[in-house]
């Protein structure tokens, strides 16, 4: 268990530390030289059987509140500490403040020097801090007067701390690795060490990491964890992690060490804020604030999406931060004096535009649920939302095999085989018989029609999706043989247009005139010519033929069979699969036996319509 200190400067937190301990958090010499905590220091307590209780101890003047609130970070349990002359101090309440707004709520209370005062005194100390925990997320946490002079109540607080840690729970192990970095230092011999609290997942030797939000990545070579060399370290624990080779530039208080491919940085965060009781007022849409989020102190922008104490912000970072759903965070004004409230990141990749805004509040509504899996389900329950599973991982840190396990659970399914994007199952089959009913009813509607463009049955569809999802649908009915291609057009399987006789046979002369020739892109006059019909004519029917998916419009007025375009596209797969660096036009002229002149503009053509990509004077595949 970790426990953080807390309370006004010198009520005693320091020395209450000591007292249990036997360690000195004050490291620093002028720590020593003034007597006063000005940054954080830091103890362990073992309480045997493997159990070690570590002391977060953090300064009390309100100078250095940005350490206080870095030294929060990770941690679950506080013991807030209050002298018994003084009693409840200005630093008290805004300590106390802080500890709510980070959702700290096990705790318990300790009144220092009760060797100083009456009964009386010690007895309306007892009250006030009862009337001041009221409403609070400590509300009824116990309170212990204690003295570190004569020891007195120091065994009943200690066996206080001991039952608390016996029911501490192991921390977010679901989620994947990352650590709050609040101290870095080099060890000669061993290099860059990187201290602070694992919040989710656990790291081990050998372990690869990434440094957020730089981006680079490090190996672990070894980890401390409560004075003593350990192979593992887990959620909740306060560790040191030798990393050799990093440089210590790239580390600092408010870095973060990740696991690959989860150190989701932005300088975009959407969440929900909470201001405190008359400080409503002291944030406008587009003021500055700083941010404290994780170990890091940052500037901020406000842009507030709904009016009161509580709603939803877009905070714009003055640089990049890693964050992820769930974090807390504390509000303090543009100056850095007063604490103004604080909240919960609810994603720290939002959309943009208009459709975003349009949906703002049920995506916020259902990334504010406590856990993944709940968040999961209500994001697949919102009409018309695609849920990006990719993102969503991101978002909560969680591996991607084990947002996919949470999706599948809460009852989504796969939008194609392998897919980013999930639906809840029901909508996803209701969206492909919507599909296909629209093809139907199309045919229906349009007998000479040879089917549908993806981008019109989409939209026929309803719009349902967008475009990317919707092609991963479509190639889910493809593979399922419920639609099948027909060129550009879609089709139900066994669809034929219907074309009156006499079209018929002109069409099939057309054919007969140029399918059996190497491909080429016959023009408008010379189809005419062949049929011995007029141009508008000739235009007409092809028109139809290309809506029935039989041929293809070309550049400069010209046509081009359906099979021509299939027989091009397979030789320049061929030649591809030949050529992996990239083929020529001599070779593609080689190998198809067309001119020349009509090679540059098959080329062309397949290079308009994403065949192949030109890079210098050869082609290559697309993807």
């Amino acid at each position: 268990m970790l426990i953080a200190t807390s309370g006004h400067i010198d009520h005693g937190k320091t020395a209450l530390v000591r007292a249990l301990t036997g360690a000195e958090t004050d490291r620093l010499p002028e720590e020593q030289r003034r007597g006063i905590t000005i940054d954080l220091g830091f103890a362990y307590w073992p309480l045997g059987d493997g159990v070690t209780i570590g002391f977060v101890d953090v300064p009390g003047h309100e100078r250095y509140l940005r350490n206080m609130i870095a030294g929060l970070c990770g941690v679950e349990f506080a013991l807030l500490v209050v002298a018994a002359d003084d009693g409840v101090m200005p630093q008290t309440v805004e300590h106390l403040e802080v500890l709510d707004l980070l959702g700290i709520s096990r705790g318990i209370v300790a009144i220092t020097k009760a060797d100083l005062v009456a009964p009386a005194r010690l007895d309306a100390v007892r009250d006030e801090v009862a009337d001041l925990l009221a409403g609070t997320g400590l509300a009824g946490s116990p309170i212990h007067a204690v003295s570190t002079v004569s020891g007195a109540g120091l065994d009943g607080l200690s066996a206080a701390l001991r039952h608390a840690a016996a029911g501490t729970d192991e921390g977010e192990g679901a989620r994947a690795f990352r650590m709050a970095v609040d101290r870095v230092f080099t060890v000669p011999g061993a290099g860059t060490v990187a201290a602070g609290t694992v919040l989710s997942g656990s790291i081990a030797r050998e372990d690869a990491v990434v440094i957020a939000p730089s981006g680079s990545p490090a190996r672990v070579r070894g980890i401390q964890s409560g004075g003593l060399a350990v192979e593992r370290a887990g959620a909740g624990q306060r560790c040191a992690i030798n990393l050799p080779g990093v440089d210590m530039s790239s580390l600092g208080r408010g870095t973060w060490l990740v696991e690959p491919g989860l150190g989701t940085c932005t300088d975009r965060i959407e969440v929900r804020i909470d201001l405190l009781e008359g400080r409503q007022d002291r944030i406008k849409h587009g003021g500055q604030v700083h941010l404290h989020i994780g170990t890091a102190d940052i500037g901020a922008r406000v842009l507030l999406g709904t009016a009161g104490a509580q709603g939803l912000a877009t905070l714009h970072c003055d640089g990049p931060v890693h964050a992820v759903t769930g974090d807390r965070f504390v509000l303090r004004d543009a100056s850095a004096r007063d604490v103004l409230g604080g909240g919960r990141v609810l994603d720290p990749e939002p959309g943009r535009g208009r459709a975003w805004r349009t949906g703002r509040a049920a995506l916020a509504s259902a990334m504010a649920e406590p856990e993944p899996t709940g968040a999961l389900s209500a994001l697949l329950d919102i009409p018309g939302h695609e849920l990006d599973l990719s993102r969503f991982a991101r978002a909560w840190h969680l591996p991607l095999d084990r947002a996919e396990t949470l999706a599948f659970a809460a009852g989504g399914e796969r939008v194609g085989r392998k897919a980013a994007v999930f639906m809840r199952s029901e909508r996803l089959h209701s969206l492909a018989d919507a599909v296909v009913a629209a093809l139907a009813a199309h045919h229906a509607q349009d007998s000479a029609s040879g089917g549908m463009t993806a981008r019109d049955l989409r939209a026929a569809a309803g719009n349902a999706l967008s475009a990317r999802p919707f092609a991963t649908l479509l190639r889910r009915l493809l593979d399922e043989g419920r639609i099948e291609q027909a060129g550009p057009l879609l089709r139900l399987p066994g669809h034929a247009p219907s074309f009156a006789p006499g079209e018929v046979v002109l069409w099939n002369r057309l054919v007969a005139a140029y399918e059996d020739a190497p491909p080429r892109a016959f023009s408008l006059a010379d189809a005419a010519r062949e049929l011995g019909a007029s141009e508008a004519s000739t235009r007409a029917m092809l028109y139809r033929r290309q809506v029935a998916g039989d041929c293809r419009a070309f550049p400069g007025d010209r046509f081009i069979l359906e099979s021509h375009v299939s027989a091009i596209g397979a030789a320049a797969a061929s030649l591809a699969e030949a050529h992996p660096e990239g083929f020529t036009a001599a070779q593609f002229r080689d190998a198809t036996g067309i001119g020349r002149n009509m090679v540059i503009r098959l080329l062309e053509f397949l290079d308009a319509t994403g065949v192949t990509r030109r890079v210098g004077d050869a082609r290559l595949l697309r993807e």
